[in-house]
Parts: C-alpha cells; structure tokens; sequence
C-alpha cells in the first residue's frame, strides 16, 4: 500500500514537471518561483499594444503532452472591452484547467464556441484594437 502511494506521488511530480516543460515553450510563461525572484526587480515588462482598429487573432499556444482542450468558460461575450490580464476564458481537458489571460487592451470579436475540441494553433478568439 506504501509502495502504491509513493509510485503516485512520483507520477503527480512528473506530470507537474511535464505541464511545465510544456508551459516553458510559451514566450512570456513565468513560474510562481520565477515570478516572485522577478518582482524584487524594478524592470517592468513591454506592453503589447494594440493600435486602433487593427485586428489580432488569438490562438492555442502548444501544451506539449496534452490533447483534448476545449474552452469550458468565456469570461466576456463577443463586443466586450477587455483590459490586458483580464481572464478571456478557461481552457481544460480531463487532467488541467487553464486561465487564458489577455496580453493587450481590445475588444474581443469571433469567439470559439463552448466545448469543441481545439487543436494546437486554432483560433481562440479575436482582439480589435479600440
């Protein structure tokens, strides 16, 4: 019973350290560790903005390992104002939920609809620039 315990352990570690790997291909993906060594900095990062009327699609970044992601939940409907950090939606499969964050100022347009199965590199959504 011990020894099963301990295999589980192990195996929650290693598809931690996996998601994480994964995660790392992302540009701009920061751990909590990371993050809290950065915030002594005084360094701020880049704002991403984006000019008026200009039109950014928004797509499924490559989680290595893992298939079956589907947006379960949209934080604003098609027209909203959005600011960049806002949460736009939240993506999982049976193993991860993840909080998808907006990177600039917009408004959102052409959302995804609930539940489908996404592939890596499909289009999650669109931000206008206002």
């Amino acid at each position: 019973m011990i020894k099963s315990l301990i295999q589980k352990l192990f195996i929650r570690n290693k598809k931690k350290d996996e998601l994480i790997k994964g995660l790392k291909n992302i540009s701009g993906f920061k751990t909590m560790d990371e993050t809290e060594l950065e915030g002594n900095s005084q360094r701020k990062p880049k704002k991403f903005i984006l000019e008026k009327g200009k039109v950014l699609p928004i797509f499924l970044p490559e989680f290595e390992g893992f298939s079956n992601l589907k947006i379960t939940k949209w934080h604003f409907q098609a027209g909203d104002l959005i600011e960049e950090g806002s949460i736009i939606c939240e993506i999982e499969n049976e193993t991860i939920t993840l909080e998808f964050e907006s990177f600039a100022n917009g408004r959102i347009s052409d959302i995804c609809p609930l539940n489908k199965i996404l592939k890596t590199g499909e289009k999650l959504c669109e931000l206008e620039g206002v």
